[in-house]
């Protein structure tokens, strides 16, 4: 089998506390207030939406086997994914008042982040001028792994949108090389019939637990609501998105 083994047809499973993973989420979190402060990554492109998300992408330093600070990444959901070289994570960062709307937003877009969660599958990229739909990221499996203890805003995950997501963009490639494809429409019909079908489930997490999510489950992150954030430091989580080894015919075939 391809890909993630263990997680069932919702497309994602939750792992409960392991103090191997808590010992991690500290040092990662010590290592992203350093990140997070730094003024050079506080510009449009990494602080978006009114200055309500940091996006950070490969912002952590970990190593490639994921340790970081010398502690080494571990956890349950290891046995239930393929040994693979990992990036440095993405810290995203989601402060009160997510999501504002930045200047050059339309008002659709900023609708859809508030009304759906920005609901989305990565690696489908909009490319160009007229920001059209390409495959262009090829990822093994999506873990998560909260960094600090506020229940604001989470991830939301649309349970089994995986099995609709994969199969729309199966036939939509059709043997051709995906990264040729021009997958627009046919990626917001599929994303339509995922919201006309499936109630989303946030993901509310505590350091130490962790949730591993299938490559082609739809999810996004929750407005923030009424909650207040007292210590200023935002909701953290750390994701890891490693590649296929195989590219995207492993992509496609992930199970």
């Amino acid at each position: 089998m391809i890909g993630v083994r263990g997680i069932g047809r919702d497309g994602f499973r939750v792992f409960d506390y392991d103090p191997r993973t808590a010992r991690w989420a500290r040092a990662a979190l010590e290592r992203a207030r350093d990140v997070a402060a730094q003024e050079a990554l506080r510009g449009p492109d990494n602080l978006r939406h009114g200055r309500t998300w940091f996006v950070g992408v490969d912002a952590l330093p970990n190593h490639a086997d994921g340790s970081i600070a010398g502690v080494p990444l571990e956890g349950p959901w290891k046995e239930h994914v393929p040994q693979l070289p990992l990036h440095p994570a993405q810290l995203s960062i989601i402060y009160q008042g997510y999501p504002q709307q930045d200047r050059h937003e339309s008002d659709s877009n900023h609708r859809f982040r508030r009304a759906r969660a920005a609901a989305h599958v990565d690696g489908l990229l909009p490319i160009g001028p007229e920001r059209r739909r390409f495959a262009r990221e090829y990822h093994a499996y999506i873990l998560s792994l909260p960094l600090n203890d506020v229940a604001a805003s989470p991830t939301v995950v649309w349970p089994k949108s995986q099995l609709i997501m994969q199969n729309a963009l199966r036939h939509a490639f059709a043997g051709r090389p995906p990264s040729d494809v021009d997958i627009t429409e046919v990626y917001a019909a599929a994303r339509k019939r995922v919201f006309d079908e499936i109630s989303p489930v946030p993901l509310i997490l505590r350091p130490g637990q962790s949730a591993l999510l299938h490559p082609f489950v739809l999810h996004g992150t929750q407005a923030w609501a009424d909650e207040t954030d007292t210590s200023g430091e935002g909701r953290v989580i750390a994701f890891f998105r490693p590649e296929c080894a195989g590219g995207a015919q492993e992509w496609l075939a992930t199970q």
